[in-house]
């Protein structure tokens, strides 16, 4: 998908988003694609080594990323994520 003709339409410079599950599927898709038209990231999966290799994917896009693990089923988890 060319997204070059929609950065004008959908701007999320300056804006953070948290993607859960961001280490492959749909999450690391969306993530990719929030990270495309200029969002900042936090993502978030159960295990951290998955993670960095979207994290880096997303830096190579000029965006800053933030893997951090965390079980969405676990409140202390969810807390600590937030905290970072």
């Amino acid at each position: 998908m060319n997204l070059e003709g929609m950065k004008g339409l959908f701007d999320l410079s300056g804006k953070v988003a948290v993607v859960t599950g961001g280490s492959g599927g749909l999450g690391k898709e969306a993530a990719m694609g929030l990270a495309a038209f200029g969002a900042d990231v936090v993502i978030t999966s159960r295990r951290i080594s998955p993670l960095e290799e979207v994290a880096e994917e997303i830096e190579k896009l000029g965006r800053k990323a933030l893997p951090v693990s965390c079980d969405v089923a676990q409140e202390d988890s969810v807390n600590a994520m937030v905290e970072k």
